[in-house]
């Protein structure tokens, strides 16, 4: 057996290859949606002076539990909606509100296509035995080197396609995820607005309802206004053995006033 010997194979292809790819681009979009149904009262015609400045009082002091200052009155909240006091229109509104949430995709789809134009070029070696050992001659050493050259075009040509379709995909992905999102927010406007009214109609359905708990704790509040507007009557009066207790479904008041 001698030292091996080497051979080397250069192999050239052409390419000629139109390609096509699809792209898509999905986007999903979610939003808090609220219906609401309400109902205002006004109260400066049901109720007297005193008793709403002694009602604005207690809200203003914070000696109210549940109720929290808004930007135009006092809110208090109950299971499905809340009730709100407005403090310079002295107005009760009754508001009951159903919420969910809507979820929607936008997709945007793209035709890509193109041609690769190129020529690729390797080289392969084998190796051979002058005396022909164990069957590795120069004949068959060309024959492998050539299969491995033609091998190897084979990997370069899908990599260069592969490539070139990627290439083309980047190019066009930025523009496409805008189109989507664009879609995506048109449906979610437009499905927000559809269950938004979905859900105003329940909430109109369940004013009632909610209205009740509503009034439950105004009245609560509005038997502490009368509390506190009774006792400072009395007290301006210059009554005596005043005396106040608060029973489980009504409030006692006992003063002596002397004529």
């Amino acid at each position: 057996m001698c030292n091996p010997r080497r051979v080397t194979v250069t192999a050239t292809r052409e390419i000629a290859e139109a390609w096509q790819r699809e792209i898509v681009r999905t986007v999903t979009l979610s939003s808090e949606v609220i219906g609401e149904a309400r109902v205002q009262q006004p109260l400066s015609n049901t109720l007297g002076t005193p008793v709403l400045m002694a009602l604005e009082s207690l809200l203003v002091s914070g000696q109210t539990d549940n109720w929290q200052e808004t930007e135009t009155g006092y809110r208090h909240d109950v299971e499905g909606g809340y009730v709100l006091y407005e403090m310079d229109e002295q107005t009760l509104e009754i508001v009951a509100t159903l919420g969910d949430t809507v979820q929607v995709e936008g997709t945007a789809t793209r035709q890509l296509s193109g041609e690769l134009r190129e020529t690729l070029s390797t080289e392969q070696e084998g190796h051979y035995y002058d005396d022909g050992y164990g069957g590795q001659n120069q004949a068959r050493a060309e024959t492998e080197a050539g299969k491995a050259a033609q091998h190897s075009l084979d990997q370069m040509a899908e990599g260069r396609l592969e490539a070139v379709q990627r290439e083309a995909e980047e190019a066009e992905s930025s523009p496409l995820q805008n189109q989507a999102q664009i879609e995506a927010q048109s449906q979610l406007t437009q499905t927000a607005q559809e269950r938004q009214a979905q859900l105003s109609a329940q909430a109109t359905e369940q004013l009632d309802t909610v209205g009740i708990r509503c009034r439950q704790a105004f009245n609560t509040l509005l038997a502490q206004a009368y509390r506190e507007a009774i006792l400072a009557y009395a007290r301006y009066q210059g009554a005596e053995n005043i005396s106040c207790q608060d029973k489980t479904d009504h409030l006692e008041i006992e003063f002596f006033l002397e004529k």
